[in-house]
């Protein structure tokens, strides 16, 4: 099955509400080798692995492939428009992304943006 168009699926995916884990995951295109960085958390995700793998099941399905570059905690207050975003070990070997050494931060469209101590 040929993979569709990687701008197709949405770079984010959060619940509205509380605090609850995410995970980081990078979305390839096989063979093209084309990626890009998606980031999805829920509530009812007790380990950071369980989101990964029903992102990467309904990703496989689609015909991509996907890689955990990582994940964390996330506290999201929609309807105050803030969101304080802690990181965790990355659970691969490779290197979660960084704005500065020692600091995680994410910014979402009409959200403020939270800087956190790793």
């Amino acid at each position: 099955m040929a993979a569709p168009d990687l701008d197709q699926i949405p770079d984010v995916d959060i619940d509205p509400d509380g605090v609850f884990k995410y995970v980081l995951i990078r979305v390839h295109a096989a063979p093209a080798g084309q990626s890009k960085e998606i980031v999805r958390g829920y509530k009812w995700a007790e380990y950071h692995a369980d989101i990964f793998d029903k992102v990467s099941g309904e990703m496989q399905q689609k015909g991509y492939g996907c890689e955990c570059l990582g994940g964390g905690r996330i506290s999201h207050q929609s309807q105050d428009k803030k969101i304080h975003v802690g990181s965790a070990v990355p659970s691969t070997p490779s290197p979660p992304r960084r704005s500065k050494p020692g600091t995680r931060t994410t910014t979402l469209p009409g959200q403020t943006t939270a800087t956190e101590p790793t």
